[in-house]
C-alpha cells in the first residue's frame, strides 16, 4: 500500500467513526428529549393534552434526528471507506 492510499484509509475510517459518533450523541440527545416528553405525558390531566404531547414527539423525532444524525456524513463516510478498501485493493 502506498502513503497515498495508507493516508486515504486513515481518513476514511477516522471519518466514519466520527460519523458514527455523531449520530450516536444525536439519538442519545433524543432519548433525552423523549424522557422529558414522557414526563410530560404522564402529567398531561386530558386526552387532549396528552395528543399534544405524541404530536410533539412525532414533530421531534421526524425533524431533529433527521437533521442531527447527519445522514449526509454517514453515507459520505460509507463512500470513503469503499474508495479506500478499492484503493488497497488495486494496490493504487
Amino acid at each position: 500500500m502506498n502513503d497515498y492510499a495508507k493516508h486515504q484509509t486513515e481518513y476514511a475510517k477516522r471519518n466514519a467513526r466520527e460519523a458514527l459518533d455523531n449520530a450516536r450523541a444525536t439519538v442519545a440527545r433524543a432519548l433525552l428529549e423523549i424522557d422529558r416528553y414522557i414526563e410530560r405525558y404522564e402529567e398531561a390531566e386530558t386526552l387532549h393534552n396528552k395528543a399534544d404531547v405524541m404530536n410533539w414527539t412525532l414533530s421531534h423525532l421526524a425533524g431533529y434526528i433527521g437533521n442531527n444524525a447527519r445522514l449526509d456524513l454517514l453515507a459520505r463516510a460509507q463512500a470513503e471507506l469503499i474508495r479506500a478498501d478499492a484503493m488497497n485493493r488495486s494496490g493504487t
